[in-house]
């Protein structure tokens, strides 16, 4: 019986197109602009994504999938994360 089933091999067609979402950041970490653009695949994606970010830092995703950053902030928000060498205690 499965014989007689055929299944489609390439759901997507050739020239189907990806959504992809660009968030652009400013110095303070405040989202500047997003926008959606639509490629072929990640490379194309990340071609049309560097020439939105006019120098800002900015995030390429794809759904829920961190696909690239662009640029840095010039001063980081965090540089380094550390544990407290005493645990704090809550005092009564």
């Amino acid at each position: 019986m499965a014989d007689l089933l055929k299944f489609p091999t390439n759901l997507r067609p050739r020239h189907a197109r990806r959504t992809y979402q660009v968030h652009r950041f400013a110095q303070n970490g405040g989202v500047l602009r997003s926008c959606i653009i639509t490629a072929r695949d990640d490379g194309d994606a990340k071609r049309q994504a560097s020439g939105l970010t006019a120098g800002d830092r900015a995030e390429l995703w794809a759904s829920n999938r961190l696909v690239a950053v662009f640029g840095a902030f010039a001063n980081p928000i965090a540089t380094e994360i550390r544990l407290n060498p005493e645990p704090q205690t809550t005092g009564s």
